[in-house]
């Protein structure tokens, strides 16, 4: 019985022998791998980030202005001055007046000669209008004095046309009636042998008095009619009222149609005509066309010379702006070579301008850094004021000039230097300051970077340590611990990291630009410090 009780408890015994153990064994473990953690997470680790890339890049230089001079368009004498050295003028003031008196004197000249040929070419389209010769007026054709072909002078007949619109008759009147009948007064007229009464008018009376046939005193009356369908070559006798009394005309008169004879009103050569004899005329009516082919020709010509002279006006009228001098820009005046009476000469120098507010800062730049910087382009400047302990002055400029030639200092150096000149604008800095500029050059927008002290080369090879979710234990997989960078950092350093081939694309002195080999938010190992390591 003892000894049973006995086995039981030795037993008993080793059972918990044996359970300590494992419960060692597997706290052993457990704290192990929190230590491994720990020790993963102790380590200078940071994210792969997406982030702007700049480089900076230190210059020494002096801050100038852009200078424009100003120079004379034109020969001639300085009549007025406006502007003193150092005045601040503003884009179109008034700097000075040159003497401009040839100039107006010539410009008048061809104004004139302009009127003059104006007047030539209305003269030449009232020629041109005369080349067709119209009918003033109703009748037909009794006679044409011309054929096509004939060369006529100004005033020469060209037909005679008896008006069917317009007839006459003249009568005598006693001449006791002289004092009381007028030109323009009523009159009828009476045709006995076809019964016809008709209103017509005086159109004249003789101031010659004469005895007629039957001894009475008389004196003739010419009378018109301007009725149509009048008949013609007939006597007809007249009665004129005057104070309610009928007087009747001492005589009979024949009603004659009124003949015209059309004349050319211009010298020409007849074209075409458009009558024939006894043919009906209506009022306006084409008879006779004349050569209008010199004629045509000379407007042709005096349209040219019109615009010929015009452009010359235009040229004058040019010149004359040259004379009166305007401020191109806004700035500051300095070297000014403008006095009242001086004759300058085209192309001298007149004045200089600057505006203290567009400055240049001129420096140079090592050969290294030239592939970073392109003409046009944007960059932050930032100035220390020499002798002035934490002044500084951040603008915004660009690149105006890189040098095409290394600068002659530089040429015996080990390194080349390129002359730059960036453009800002600025108040507080001023003109022929010394300063020294950090200049920010934009180099990549987003660009997902890892600090460059990440990254291990081998064999032209870029590498990185990425901090793992499943860490491995490198020391007891290879039972080793050798030093695997240039900062003296072990393989148990890099526990719980993988290495991992990446390729880079723009860098700066802090960061590096990640091509591919890594994503946004990855975490990296960086390197122990050399002077850290035990």
């Amino acid at each position: 019985m003892r000894i049973k009780k006995g086995m039981s408890l030795f037993v008993f015994l080793i059972v918990c022998v044996v359970t300590l153990m494992v419960v060692y064994v597997f706290t052993n473990s457990i704290k192990k791998q929190q230590q491994q953690a720990e020790k993963i997470q102790n380590k200078n680790v940071i994210k792969v980030v997406k982030k702007d890339l700049y480089e900076e890049i230190t210059l020494r230089g002096i801050v100038t202005s852009e200078e424009k001079p100003i120079f004379s368009s034109t020969t001639a004498k300085v009549k007025s001055v406006f502007i003193r050295d150092g005045d601040y003028i503003k884009k179109g003031d008034l700097i000075a007046f040159m003497d401009d008196t040839s100039v107006r004197l010539e410009l008048k000249k061809k104004e004139r000669e302009k009127q003059s040929l104006y007047r030539d070419l209305e003269n030449l389209y009232a020629r041109l209008g005369e080349c067709s010769v119209y009918s003033p007026f109703e009748g037909q054709v009794a006679e044409i004095y011309v054929k096509e072909r004939d060369i006529i002078s100004k005033g020469s007949p060209i037909c005679k046309v008896v008006k069917t619109d317009v007839v006459y008759l003249t009568v005598a009147f006693p001449r006791w009636l002289f004092n009381n009948i007028n030109q323009g007064d009523p009159i009828e007229v009476v045709v006995p042998e076809y019964g016809q009464e008709i209103k017509g008018y005086i159109r004249a009376k003789s101031s010659i008095f004469y005895t007629d046939e039957n001894g009475f005193p008389a004196f003739d009356v010419e009378v018109i009619l301007k009725e149509k369908g009048i008949p013609v070559k007939v006597k007809a006798y007249c009665i004129f009222r005057y104070n309610g009394q009928k007087v009747r005309s001492l005589n009979e008169g024949i009603i004659t149609p009124e003949e015209d004879i059309i004349k050319s009103p211009t010298d020409g050569v007849v074209k075409n005509i458009y009558i024939s004899k006894f043919s009906l005329l209506n009022k306006n009516q084409l008879i006779v066309e004349l050569s209008n082919d010199e004629i045509l020709e000379q407007i042709k010509n005096k349209k040219a010379q019109i615009e010929q002279i015009t452009e010359e006006i235009n040229e004058y009228r040019k010149k004359l702006s040259m004379f009166v001098i305007k401020a191109p820009l806004e700035g500051i005046v300095s070297d000014i070579n403008i006095v009242e009476g001086k004759l300058l000469n085209e192309g001298e120098k007149l004045f200089v301008i600057w505006n203290p507010s567009n400055l240049i800062f001129e420096s140079k730049i090592s050969e290294l850094e030239l592939d970073r910087i392109k003409k046009g382009q944007k960059v932050t400047l930032q100035f220390k004021i020499p002798g002035r302990i934490g002044v500084n002055e951040t603008v915004n400029g660009t690149v105006k000039l890189i040098g095409s030639r290394p600068l002659e200092e530089s040429l015996d150096a080990n390194i080349s230097f390129y002359s730059i000149k960036i453009g800002f604008k600025s108040n507080r800095i001023k003109r022929g300051m010394h300063a020294t500029a950090q200049m920010k050059v934009f180099l990549k927008q987003n660009a997902l970077c890892v600090p460059v002290e990440a990254l291990r080369e081998e064999n032209g090879k870029y590498y990185v340590w990425v901090k793992q979710q499943k860490p491995k234990n490198i020391s007891e997989n290879t039972g080793k611990d050798k030093i695997i960078d240039e900062f003296g950092s072990k393989e148990s350093y890099y526990e719980g990291a993988e290495k991992r081939e990446v390729v880079i694309g723009e860098s700066n002195k802090w960061y590096a630009e990640i091509l591919s080999g890594l994503k946004e938010g990855e975490e990296v190992v960086l390197p122990r410090i050399y002077e850290e390591v035990k």
